[in-house]
């Protein structure tokens, strides 16, 4: 027990780690805590989970170029506030893992300047099919052009989540657009607060309402 509190207070050990047959789970980890994930990690764990993490621990685990050839179907962060150096190695991840197919970033952790790396990250990117940015009200209408143009310019995106976030309903209808142009996308997910003035003011509402979910 004595010997736990020691490496406790000496590797700033506080968060935990489990282990599933399929996926790996974080939360509050320590940096080292990440290092180990990243040396033991293989192609078996298609999903990492990481929530309530700080810079550095976000850091150390989406900095390691492991996770580019790591055959990874999911990432999902929780309540962990990305900043510019977390956005960059999440854009390079993104940029370079050709086995990613969704990413969720949920409960305040991203905001515009993150949104915008990302959008531009994945324009170009044909694996990622669903982008999951629910409760970020740190995404206001400053994020709105940059996903109207990830959704005219990537290919693969099915599925998106922008609930819970402060984006305008100007910024929804640009988006609503976007989505007329691309077929490929399926499920938008918005805040019903817009709605009444979307279906409203969007001519061609009729012929996308389907694909679209407010809740």
């Amino acid at each position: 027990m004595y010997i736990s509190i020691i490496l406790w207070f000496i590797l700033g050990v506080r968060g935990r780690v489990k282990w599933y047959s399929d996926r790996v789970s974080l939360k509050s980890p320590s940096p080292v805590q990440c290092n180990e994930v990243i040396s033991n990690i293989n192609n078996n764990h298609k999903v990492i989970e990481l929530e309530d993490s700080s810079t550095n621990s976000t850091v150390s685990l989406l900095s390691s170029t492991k996770l580019h050839a790591l055959n990874l179907r999911r990432l999902e962060i929780w309540s962990t506030p990305l900043t510019n150096d977390c956005i960059q190695y999440l854009c390079m991840l993104l940029t370079n893992n050709k086995t990613i197919q969704e990413l969720e970033i949920s409960f305040h952790s991203i905001s515009d300047r993150g949104v915008t790396n990302i959008c531009q990250a994945l324009e170009r990117n044909s694996t990622l099919t669903s982008l999951d940015l629910y409760c970020n009200p740190l995404i206001t209408s400053t994020s709105g052009q940059a996903l109207s143009h990830l959704l005219l310019n990537n290919s693969s995106l099915v599925k998106l989540n922008l609930m819970k976030t402060s984006l305008s309903t100007e910024s929804i209808l640009f988006i609503l657009q976007s989505i007329m142009d691309n077929k490929k996308v399926r499920r938008l997910r918005l805040d019903k607060r817009h709605k009444e003035t979307c279906i409203n003011t969007y001519p061609n509402y009729h012929l996308i309402q389907d694909r679209v979910d407010w809740l």
